[in-house]
């Protein structure tokens, strides 16, 4: 027998049991993924933040001095940044999947409920 057609032979009470177990089951794993997505994503703006600033004070000491030989870590500064922005994308991206996620799940339980 195919899942499809055990899926099929089940009683809707089996079917409600089945998604409202399932749910319960995915719902605090998606809370917590994001959660923790908007953790990392505050932790990477915060980075960001501080690789800017880092970044414009050594942009200053360039400015200022004689060219020392600091312009290899300017640029892997400039390098971080970039894949900072990268994964910031990434992220958000995740984030918006996981909301998806997240509405899909209510939306379930709104039927099931139903």
């Amino acid at each position: 027998m195919e899942p499809s057609e055990k899926l099929e032979d089940m009683s809707l009470t089996d079917k409600d049991k089945f998604s409202k177990g399932l749910m319960t089951l995915l719902t605090p794993i998606i809370e917590e993924m994001d959660s923790r997505v908007v953790a990392v994503k505050s932790s990477q703006l915060e980075l960001n933040k501080e690789i800017e600033r880092l970044l414009a004070e050594l942009q200053l000491f360039v400015d200022t001095t004689e060219q020392p030989t600091i312009q290899p870590s300017i640029q892997k500064l400039i390098s971080a940044t970039k894949r900072l922005a990268t994964t910031n994308v990434t992220l958000k991206t995740v984030h918006d999947r996981i909301d998806k996620m997240y509405t899909q799940i209510n939306k379930g339980k709104e039927t099931v409920t139903s």
